[in-house]
């Protein structure tokens, strides 16, 4: 479904390449199209061509919007901008009811006061444990994790978790709201839910959440 959205200036857009997601933002607006500054990621510039056709992703009104479109060309006004077509639509990405999607990788935990700001938490404090991650949305994840900790972890428990990504890693508050415990297995299946998410580290993991939904669709495979 299309979504009306409105282009502003000094608005922020991200350019969507196999190698991540390269930030920019909105210098200029005409009825044809959109001038950005160069897009750019880890301090590496994007040189778009006149005529290729990308996918962007726009942060308007606290939501967060995707399309495609061309770049019509480059010019220079003060810097070097890149000049793109206005798009014909946009969908809206859901930030809480993304649909989940398998990923798995290892990951650190450790079980916190829940009025405790996790920066003010040190080593010595808290004692951290490993798990292995299931699958993961825009409002959770699911965690295994081993049998022997299962007196310690618990439902309602909450749990600061470190997800190392590739350029980065990132620390997320979650609270346990579901547990599946199979005898036979040796391990303990956690759902969660993310707990009091800044804004960069939400948009880290919706992006996430859409970089691997796209490698499903290339490859024919589903999330749930």
């Amino acid at each position: 479904m299309s979504e009306k959205v409105e282009f502003l200036i000094n608005g922020k857009i991200e350019i969507e390449m196999e190698d991540g997601y390269y930030k920019s933002n909105i210098q200029d607006i005409t009825e044809e199209y959109v001038a950005i500054s160069i897009p750019v990621n880890n301090g590496q510039y994007l040189p778009l061509r006149k005529e290729e056709r990308i996918t962007g992703v726009y942060y308007y009104d606290k939501e967060i919007y995707r399309f495609e479109t061309v770049v019509l060309g480059r010019k220079v006004d003060k810097i070097l901008i890149i000049m793109i077509k206005k798009p014909n639509a946009f969908i809206k990405l859901q930030r809480r009811n993304f649909v989940r999607i398998p990923f798995m990788t290892n990951v650190v935990c450790a079980r916190i006061n829940l009025v405790k700001d996790m920066k003010s938490i040190g080593d010595n404090q808290i004692e951290f444990f490993e798990a292995y991650s299931l699958d993961i949305s825009g409002g959770g994840m699911r965690l295994a994790v081993d049998r022997e900790l299962e007196q310690k972890v618990n439902c309602k428990d909450i749990l600061m978790v470190t997800i190392p990504l590739q350029q980065e890693s990132i620390t997320v508050k979650t609270k346990i709201v579901r547990v599946e415990s199979d005898k036979k297995s040796p391990k303990i299946i956690y759902g969660t839910v993310f707990l009091d998410l800044d804004k960069t580290t939400r948009e880290t993991i919706i992006k996430l959440v859409f970089h691997i939904m796209r490698n499903q669709m290339k490859n024919g495979v589903k999330g749930d």
